[in-house]
């Protein structure tokens, strides 16, 4: 069926029962209709996923739901989200039109569009939920997750691996909250920690803020949310990702956050141990301490000095420059002490040989 401009629903049903209907009718443009490629699904019940069955490729899915009687209303659960290596996934808030998207208006995506505009892509995307009637995903290659309708709270998840994705929103009737996500880690390597910060808060002093927190050392971004990202990212992984805002009532935002674990950091006191020079020891030192934080600099500089002072010790018995000079001097002393002898005896010979 074809709308020109207005569409009528008939029915033989009364009043009463059609005021107890729940659902929705979506109307889609004249290209999305003729398109094998664009999907619409209600959520209304547990369903897998997945574009190669779809035949779908690029996909344009839209998933609707219109379940008010859960906390927060109108809430799906994604879980068990899997991609091929080339596969690129962009979820987008509302319905789509025949237009292209804005540059980075995105809320959630795999590959993430980092700060530099750089695609770090993610093996593992944690489960969050999404509270909207209404989303959609933009995709290429083949993509697989289960969808089901029903919050999930993200406050004290634990993330699943040591590089992982993940996604929390407020939606505009839901009631402001601070939510904390666990960090499994690895203290044997560096790594990252960032966000995407996307979303409308009607109160111009509206903000929101991501922090990494590892104890008493903390970092963070406090952005006022816009329609373009806001990216963040830090060279550390803390015990736990904090999100929060202030003055979001009636609101909405979106927050994407990850963490990537890096390189394995040198063991300098065991690299230390297995030196013998000096010189090997200083430029060990000097290379961590680049490499490292203010407060590792802290460690790095302690852990130099013990390793001059250890290295002075063990030199001191061995044969130095200096020591070596110095012994030369005492055995050339030595050697002309039996050189004047020797001459003493054969002038003392040659006298007493010349008085007889």
């Amino acid at each position: 069926m074809e709308i020109q401009s207005q569409a009528y629903l008939f029915s033989r049903l009364a009043d009463t029962q059609m005021a107890a209907l729940e659902g929705l009718i979506y109307i889609t443009t004249e290209k999305q209709g003729k398109s094998g490629f664009f999907k619409v699904f209600d959520v209304d019940r547990s369903q897998i996923i997945r574009t190669s069955l779809l035949i779908c490729d690029p996909c344009t899915m839209v998933f609707l739901n219109t379940n008010s009687q859960m906390t927060p209303v109108q809430s799906s659960t994604l879980s068990t989200w899997r991609q091929s290596p080339t596969s690129v996934v962009k979820m987008y808030k509302g319905v789509p039109t025949d237009d292209d998207e804005q540059a980075a208006t995105q809320i959630f995506s795999n590959p993430i569009q980092g700060v530099y505009n750089e695609e770090i892509r993610m093996e593992i995307v944690e489960k969050f939920s999404v509270s909207l009637g209404a989303f959609y995903f933009k995709t290429t290659d083949d993509f697989y997750f289960v969808i089901q309708p029903y919050y999930s709270d993200l406050n004290t998840y634990t993330t699943t691996g040591y590089t992982s994705t993940g996604f929390y929103m407020k939606s505009k009737d839901q009631v402001p909250k601070n939510v904390t996500v666990l960090c499994v880690r690895d203290t044997r390597f560096n790594g990252t920690t960032g966000a995407n910060v996307v979303g409308s808060l009607p109160n111009p002093n509206g903000k929101v803020t991501v922090g990494e927190n590892d104890g008493d050392d903390n970092r963070s971004i406090t952005v006022p949310p816009q329609k373009v990202i806001n990216g963040w990212t830090t060279n550390h992984i803390g015990q736990n990702i904090t999100i929060n805002s202030v003055n979001s009532e009636g609101g909405e935002y979106f927050v994407q956050y990850f963490v990537r674990q890096g390189q394995l950091i040198p063991e300098t006191s065991s690299m230390a141990t297995t030196t013998s020079s000096a010189a090997v020891t200083t430029t060990t030192a000097t290379t961590t301490f680049v490499a490292s934080t203010t407060q590792n600099v802290v460690t790095s500089s302690k852990s130099a000095t013990t390793l001059a002072t250890a290295t002075t010790n063990t030199m001191t018995p061995t044969t130095l420059p200096g020591s070596t000079t110095t012994g030369n001097v005492e055995t050339t002393t030595k050697s002309s002490r039996k050189v004047q002898i020797l001459l003493l005896l054969i002038v003392t010979s040659f006298v007493g040989f010349w008085q007889n």
